[in-house]
């Protein structure tokens, strides 16, 4: 775990008590993004979890199929056609006990964190950049690509063809297996309730969704089903 899950130190993960929910943007190679700007690179903020675990998350698997009417059947006939949209869609929660200034009047913890903040940051991925390209043209960025991981648990499916060895050496993501989904934001809708007098809301629930892909860097990588299958392996239940 050791790749991707670097970005926080043994200390913080190790302080959890339960899951957390891990979003990381990548650059245009696919690799963890700096923090911030360098030079024509946009910075995102780097990766971060959210406050708490969501109370539900959705993930529906749509495959493409045509239907052809046959006249005088009783059922049409079907035509897989591809793998439809993979949408994840979940709400998070952001709340905070005190009022007053993170980090100055008031002391960062799981139970006060900066809401407003946290809303910028996950409106920052869902938002496009503009930069000065070659010629001094500016010109728009599409947001960035997310790495959405779901520490412990099994939602990404992703198998040995999602990317290969060599372009995930040096990526700063050890393998994409498991939880982990490349996917991009396609919603943030935030609802702020109950205000503390300074303005400051005390709580906030933000509905998220987003759509799983395989464009990852400059390539398109589908991925197979050989871990669905080693999953579905330790489902013993039969008559």
């Amino acid at each position: 775990m050791a790749g991707i899950l670097s970005a926080f130190s043994g200390e913080f993960l190790a302080s959890q008590k339960v899951s957390s929910v891990l979003i990381t943007p990548l650059d245009d190679e696919g690799k963890i993004a700096s923090p911030t700007t360098k030079g024509k690179i946009p910075g995102y903020g780097g990766s971060k979890v959210l406050q708490f675990w969501p109370a539900t998350i959705s993930t529906p698997v749509n495959p493409n199929w045509s239907n052809k009417s046959i006249p005088g059947a009783p059922l049409p006939l079907y035509q897989w056609i591809s793998g439809g949209e993979r949408p994840i869609s979940f709400a998070t929660v952001f709340s905070r006990d005190m009022d007053g200034e993170i980090g100055a009047e008031v002391e960062e913890d799981k139970y006060n964190v900066d809401i407003d903040a946290a809303i910028a940051w996950l409106n920052l991925l869902a938002a496009s950049t503009y930069i000065d390209d070659v010629g001094g043209m500016t010109v728009a960025k599409a947001p960035p690509l997310l790495y959405l991981h779901f520490l412990g648990t099994e939602l990404g499916y992703n198998d040995n063809k999602a990317l290969p060895a060599k372009e995930a050496e040096g990526s700063g993501i050890d393998g994409p297996v498991g939880s982990g989904i490349h996917c991009i934001l396609l919603s943030v809708d935030a609802e702020r309730t109950n205000f503390f007098p300074s303005g400051r809301p005390k709580m906030c629930g933000i509905g998220l969704n987003f759509a799983q892909v395989m464009q990852i860097g400059n390539g398109v990588y589908p991925f197979g089903n050989s871990r669905m299958l080693e999953l579905s392996s330790k489902y013993t239940r039969t008559i």
